[in-house]
């Protein structure tokens, strides 16, 4: 017994010598934390920071209040839109080309030759659009669901619901576009009015960068939401690529940012109006630099209106080509500003008029105009059968010239013209418009005028692009409609002068002006 005892005494002993062993080394290791710690603050007299968990009311009536109130009114009708589009390219993966530009040397290498091999792939696009009807009407960009595989449109709501969308109607000009989802009494936007916007006042994007990358992980599809202000209104940009590029006028300018897979949002006032679609950025790198676009929404509301009367989309059209007046067109014509008509379609509204090739065109309805694209958005803001009356100047004299607008035709006949005079003033060779001329260059029956067949390389007409099939149907303000006509008209050119020639140039009839050689 006594051994037994002796044995667990021991035995004790060596149990509290390893535990105080343990201890120690427990305690060296706190000891040197804490030092550690002692030195990165030693003059920490208390908790490591400060904290408030105090709540704060948001006023309503402030600028965070209605910022926070627009949001949660507008956020539940934003939508995100997923496309499939199949694209068929030339197959020249085996050459493997190592850089974009082979890739472009390929792309072309192949477009030469019809046979070539042809693969698909699948091509997926990501936008934003807005839910402006209970029934499902959503607006967006057309150049969202450009190209799309129709049954490959998808619109997923902020509650995560996903829907097939189909295409109500599209329009390329406009970049607008009316999808329809099957649902009901769903959230909707309310659309402001964009004509009266003021530069500076405050607006709010909302929509989809970058569709669903920034909601996949936890399933949240509440749109994102950034803040700026109205930095101009009434811009022209070209965005885009390829067949794809599109030319934008009148659009709202905004520093509030706008990213990939924001077009198609809403861009609203702190009232929670829509005030534009989002729809393009101007950035170097891709990423939003402060500068984006929005298309007004008082436009997209002529193309819902035109929807619900004539089942399409309609834009009102006078039937005029318009040109740029350049400094030398405008001295040549007398005038400081305007718009040069440089041809009237047959049959439109503005040959009914009178309006003729070479007017100056001032003002629409009283608005000056001082660029094609100006007035071009004065008739848009007009109705399809409404007067529109345009103050032109013709050869010197103010004129009013009264129209009523036509729905744009689907296709507009184009015209283009044919023969055998070297003119060494301007530097080419014309000849009458005979059958095989006509037939050489795909001329119309009805078409007058002289045609370029030959164009001295080195003289003034190559230098302001003319070149052969081009039909000269007027010099200095006098109809050419032959070869005598044209003959006459150039005994009164002399070396040096500054001639104007109205050309049919390919599908385009347009003015230009010629320093004859000295």
């Amino acid at each position: 017994m006594f051994k037994k005892s002796r044995v667990g005494k021991v035995f004790l002993f060596i149990s509290l010598a390893v535990g105080i062993g343990i201890l120690v080394i427990g305690l060296s290791g706190v000891f040197n934390d804490f030092s550690l710690w002692a030195a990165k603050f030693p003059q920490l007299k208390g908790p490591l920071f400060q904290e408030s968990l105090k709540p704060h009311p948001v006023n309503p009536d402030t600028l965070e209040g209605k910022i926070i109130n627009t949001v949660q009114l507008v956020s539940p009708a934003v939508v995100s839109i997923s496309t499939e589009r199949t694209i068929t390219v030339p197959d020249y993966s085996g050459f493997s080309p190592p850089s974009d530009q082979f890739d472009e040397f390929f792309r072309r290498f192949f477009e030469q030759f019809p046979q070539a091999p042809q693969r698909e792939f699948k091509q997926r696009g990501l936008g934003s659009g807005m839910i402006i009807n209970k029934d499902g009407y959503i607006l967006t960009n057309d150049h969202v669901i450009y190209g799309a595989d129709k049954d490959k449109i998808m619109v997923t709501l902020s509650n995560n619901k996903v829907f097939k969308a189909e295409i109500v109607g599209t329009d390329v000009d406009s970049d607008i576009a009316v999808l329809r989802i099957k649902g009901g009494n769903l959230p909707v936007v309310t659309l402001g009015d964009s004509d009266n916007l003021k530069i500076g006042q405050w607006v709010v994007a909302l929509g989809n960068p970058f569709g669903f990358a920034l909601s996949q992980l936890n399933k949240k599809y509440e749109p994102t939401v950034t803040v700026g202000v109205v930095s101009a209104t009434g811009r022209t940009i070209q965005a885009g690529r390829g067949k794809e590029q599109r030319v934008y006028s009148d659009l709202i300018q905004t520093d509030a940012s706008i990213n990939p897979g924001n077009s198609g949002g809403p861009l609203v006032n702190i009232y929670g109006e829509v005030i534009g679609i989002n729809t393009a950025i101007l950035t170097p790198s891709g990423g939003s630099i402060g500068i984006g676009f929005a298309i007004p929404i008082n436009k997209a509301k002529k193309l819902l209106q035109s929807l619900v009367k004539y089942g399409e989309i309609k834009w009102p059209w006078i039937g005029i080509y318009m040109q740029e007046l350049t400094p030398e067109l405008a001295k040549k014509f007398g005038v400081s500003r305007g718009v040069l008509v440089a041809d009237v379609v047959k049959g439109s509204p503005a040959e009914k008029a009178g309006i003729q090739s070479g007017d100056i065109v001032q003002k629409v309805n009283g608005h000056p105009v001082e660029n094609p694209f100006g007035l071009k958005e004065e008739v848009l803001n007009t109705q399809i059968g409404q007067k529109v009356t345009l103050t032109v100047i013709r050869r010197g004299k103010p004129l009013e010239i009264s129209l009523i607008t036509a729905p744009k035709p689907k296709e507009i006949a184009q015209v283009v013209k044919p023969e055998e005079v070297k003119k060494e003033l301007l530097g080419i060779e014309v000849s009458e418009i005979t059958p095989d001329l006509r037939e050489k260059y795909n001329l119309f029956e009805t078409e007058k005028g002289v045609i370029i067949v030959k164009v001295d390389p080195n003289g003034p007409a190559h230098n302001v692009g003319l070149s052969s099939g081009d039909v000269i149907k007027m010099i200095d303000h006098t109809k050419v409609n032959n070869l005598s006509d044209f003959n006459k008209a150039m005994e009164k050119v002399k070396p040096g002068d500054i001639v104007l020639l109205r050309v049919r140039h390919g599908k385009w009839t347009m003015f230009v002006t010629i320093q004859t050689r000295k």
